[in-house]
């Protein structure tokens, strides 16, 4: 069974835009021939609706954190056959 995930709408503002587009670059430099952009946005675009809950300043750093995190278990867990 495949899931597909939709993804929510990117940051609005412009310097929350700006941070979005540089941490889904960066985990996809990171993560380059592992998993596609598209993935890695949808993971931090989740990572952000996630965190909604913290303050605004904190936010970029946290998600792109839990976002690297999500990542790494993913490909984890696709390694051992999602066992």
């Amino acid at each position: 069974m495949t899931t597909h995930l939709e993804p929510q709408s990117p940051p609005n503002s412009p310097s929350d835009r700006n941070q979005y587009s540089t941490t889904v670059n960066r985990l996809a430099a990171e993560f380059k021939g592992l998993i596609s952009a598209e993935c890695i946005n949808i993971v931090v675009t989740g990572c952000l609706d996630d965190l909604s809950w913290t303050t605004p300043q904190a936010r970029p750093e946290l998600s792109e954190r839990l976002a690297r995190q999500r990542i790494i278990s993913y490909l984890d867990s696709k390694a051992d056959n999602f066992n």
